[in-house]
């Protein structure tokens, strides 16, 4: 018992004190593949693919990653990633993310959205990534100005026919 402790306690001291100075944010490239999965009255449900390039000198796990969508400022809804995703090295990677969509706030926001060409879209949550079998939880914190016709696409497209 007294040599798990020592082992564990050495390995949370050479972890600690691993820099993470060097560490970068992963860098946001496109959204792709925008499907309407179920169109309701009060939700509707999307799923998207989202495009970042990992300019790290390693690659992880993404376990689970989840938050809130904010479009001007305004609650829009909420996105959850579908699967896990390994994430290698200095290369693209596509998030696979599910966005249930609040349609009365969409719906409160579509004439000032209708009027504008881009929007501000900022994305709070947290993600677990897993590394060597140790795991964290790191927080999602993204802003970017997107199109228009691409927020629209969540909402207005006709959903699949079975």
């Amino acid at each position: 018992m007294k040599s798990s402790l020592s082992i564990l306690s050495i390995c949370l001291i050479v972890l600690s004190s691993c820099g993470t100075n060097n560490v970068k944010e992963p860098e946001y490239r496109d959204i792709r593949n925008i499907r309407l999965i179920n169109l309701g009255p009060l939700q509707s449900t999307a799923a998207v693919d989202l495009v970042y390039y990992n300019p790290n000198k390693f690659g992880v796990q993404l376990e689970t990653a989840r938050g809130d969508i904010y479009i001007d400022s305004a609650y829009f809804g909420q996105f959850e990633l579908n699967e896990k995703v390994q994430v290698k090295k200095r290369s693209e990677f596509i998030l696979p993310a599910t966005v249930k969509v609040d349609m009365i706030s969409a719906i409160k926001n579509q004439r000032d959205l209708l009027k504008k060409k881009e929007a501000l879209v900022r994305v709070q949550g947290t993600a677990m990534v897993r590394k060597a079998g140790f795991s964290k939880e790191i927080p999602i914190s993204y802003e970017h100005t997107e199109s228009i016709d691409r927020i629209r696409a969540l909402v207005t497209t006709s959903p699949p026919q079975q």
